[in-house]
């Protein structure tokens, strides 16, 4: 506890009484007249005294303040030097329960300690006999639940079953009647191929009978004018035989006009020297579209059947997988064009992939539209040719395979997905 000083007495008192004790003894001595009497001396020096007594009073009162300031200091440092002391007993008091505390926790944990295994294994038994229970009562669970299925299943799966088979034996009974069908397109195939056969044998035999006539008719009409009085009569100028009656009644089977009359015109002997005057030959006639189709249909028709009986029927995939007519022309200004003709329905676009200036196998370049069903695509930059494929959408590719485009030309081709 730290106590305010008391309070000191002023020096100046002191002082001024010194100071005025010491004028008094000057002024005796100055105003004797002799200051070594006995009188004036012993006041002068009596003053002296009293001046030096009081003023030692201050010096010796502050000194006494101070010893009793330090022994009060004294006193306080002891009092705190007596409350620590008191502070750390109790703290070292306190230490010593604690450290008992700590004492007895730790030989209750040791204790513990030593029948942790015992409890360990307690609560590993209780679990592992709870998890055998719960496994036990899952498994009867999932069991009665599969059963459960299994008879509500039941009548499904052998409904489903009896469709198979149904199923099963309608797709037997459709392959052999399309095996019956496909064995009578066959033969009705061969029998055509053996009747149009035939009929081209015929036809060429009626056409070699048809030229013979024609042949031989000039020469029996010229032989019958000769011997005519009426024709010698006229000088012998008649009218050329009209051969068209004969080839109307040896024609039995429909031929093309052009045919007969590439023969007629091939196979006539040269007009006799007493003939009249030739007329102007007329313009050949325009064949009508119906006898221009029948002699396409008569020439297709045996092109058509011996192709056939030749090679053998081409599958869609290998006919699919042939290539598309290609078109191709050299450009003027040296870059390479390809044009390609494709209907794959309005949204769709036309992608192209390759291995040429910025060509990718990976992902297709879109081609661009330049009219309906018309795509290009063009660069400046093939210096070598070029192998690509066209696809629709950048996904389905197109029928036609691969495609080889040269350095500088123009190239039209058709596609087909």
């Amino acid at each position: 506890m730290n106590l305010d000083p008391a309070p000191r007495q002023s020096k100046l008192v002191y002082l001024a009484i010194d100071a005025g004790l010491l004028i008094t003894a000057f002024i005796i001595v100055y105003f004797a007249k002799n200051p070594y009497a006995p009188l004036p001396f012993v006041s002068a020096v009596l003053c002296v005294v009293l001046a030096a007594g009081v003023g030692l009073i201050p010096f010796l009162t502050d000194y006494a303040a101070d010893s009793a300031e330090y022994v009060q200091a004294e006193r306080g440092r002891v009092a705190d030097q007596v409350q620590r002391l008191h502070a750390a007993t109790e703290s070292l008091a306190r230490a010593a329960a604690q450290i008992k505390a700590v004492e007895e926790s730790v030989h209750k944990t040791a204790h513990a300690a030593e029948n942790l295994p015992y409890r360990m294994q307690e609560k590993l038994a209780e679990f592992n006999e709870a998890l055998a229970t719960k496994d036990t009562e899952e498994r009867e669970a999932l069991e009665r639940e599969l059963d459960e299925l299994r008879a509500a299943n039941a009548d499904n799966l052998k409904a489903v079953a009896d469709k198979i088979t149904k199923t099963a034996a309608e797709w037997s009974g459709l392959e052999s009647a399309s095996r019956k069908q496909l064995a009578a397109v066959q033969d009705a195939t061969t029998r055509l191929h053996s009747e149009l056969q035939t009929t081209l044998a015929q036809i060429d035999a009626r056409i070699a009978a048809l030229g013979k006539a024609v042949a031989s008719a000039p020469v029996a009409a010229v032989h019958d004018r000769r011997s005519d009085p009426a024709t010698q009569a006229d000088g012998g100028h008649r009218p050329p035989l009209q051969t068209e009656p004969v080839a109307a009644e040896t024609k039995t089977e429909p031929a093309p006009a052009s045919v007969i009359e590439s023969v007629t015109l091939s196979e006539s002997p040269a007009a006799p020297s007493e003939e009249p005057k030739p007329k102007k030959p007329r313009a050949p006639r325009k064949p009508k579209p119906e006898e221009t189709l029948a002699a396409m249909s008569a020439e297709s028709i045996p092109a058509e059947s011996s192709s056939a009986a030749a090679e053998p029927a081409t599958t869609p995939s290998e006919a699919a997988a042939e290539p598309a007519p290609v078109e191709s022309s050299i450009t003027s200004d040296g870059a390479t064009r390809l044009l390609v003709t494709a209907y794959i329905g309005i949204g769709n676009k036309l992608f192209i992939r390759g291995d040429g200036p910025g060509l990718s196998w990976d992902k297709g370049v879109p081609m661009q539209f330049v009219s309906i069903g018309k795509w290009g695509w063009s660069s400046n930059d093939v210096t070598m040719p070029v192998a690509c494929k066209l696809y629709k959408n950048d996904e389905t590719a197109a029928l036609s395979g691969e495609i080889f485009v040269e350095p500088g030309k123009h190239i039209e081709l058709t596609a087909l997905f």
